[in-house]
């Protein structure tokens, strides 16, 4: 396996580009882009410069330059603004699914930022859905209750490891979350921040379903500039934390 890939699950290999890439599905899973973030925030008097989107594009080709997918599935929060579609989110959001549709079949999963994405996604003819299903695994947001059975990939809680050096400098690192059936992606937004899993508590957690079971059993595979990191469980991260 390449420095820059971990499989996961039995076919689903994480990979440094925050991206899931499973090769027997020609598919690859991107997640929580919150495009039109910095608008927000500019509406919102914070002076921020407008670079996520042109990173964002950036990473997408490169992706599907390397894997070449037939399809590739975006699980949650493609947009940013929950109440309605910002002018500059109808322009990144719909430049992103133009470039994204001529390459692949895209899929939409509903993140808790999407309440108006079918709006834009309907002129693309993408379909926008509350799950997808690909063989035994069930891609979901995770903002609310997972239906089926099987093993589930869930977004939307912006996992991070954050670590000290020996001079007290932090670092913080998007990471992977998984276990047998369950598994966490890292957010593609490079502005999204995130929940540090070696200190959050189980009532910090946003998902419905980590909140029940816990992140303790679940492994850490951290992105780094050196490719993926992988380290031991959350449990094993938080003693290791705590003893500091």
């Amino acid at each position: 396996m390449e420095a820059d890939q971990q499989e996961l699950w039995p076919g689903w290999l994480a990979t440094s580009e925050r991206c899931l890439y499973v090769p027997g599905e020609e598919t690859v899973v991107v997640a929580d882009l919150h495009l039109g973030y910095e608008g927000v925030l500019r509406l919102e008097g914070v002076a921020m410069p407008r670079y996520q989107g042109d990173r964002i594009m950036q990473r997408l080709q490169r992706i599907l330059d390397r894997y070449r997918p037939r399809r590739v599935v975006v699980n949650g929060d493609f947009k940013h603004e929950f109440g309605k579609n910002l002018q500059m989110e109808w322009r990144e959001v719909g430049a992103a699914l133009d470039f994204l549709s001529r390459r692949a079949e895209v899929v939409l999963v509903r993140g808790n930022h999407d309440n108006f994405l079918k709006t834009i996604a309907a002129r693309f003819e993408v379909p926008v859905v509350e799950e997808h299903r690909m063989g035994e695994v069930t891609i979901a947001h995770g903002h609310r209750p997972v239906a089926g059975e099987g093993r589930v990939l869930l977004a939307h809680e912006h996992p991070v490891v954050r670590l000290r050096d020996e001079v007290g400098a932090l670092l913080t690192l998007p990471c992977y979350l998984y276990d047998r059936e369950v598994a966490v992606m890292p957010a593609f937004s490079p502005l999204a921040s995130g929940t540090d899993v070696s200190t959050a508590e189980r009532e910090d957690l946003l998902s419905p379903l980590l909140r029940s079971r816990g992140l303790d059993s679940l492994r850490v595979v951290a992105v780094s500039g050196l490719g993926l990191l992988d380290f031991s469980t959350v449990a094993g991260l938080s003693r290791a934390s705590h003893r500091r």
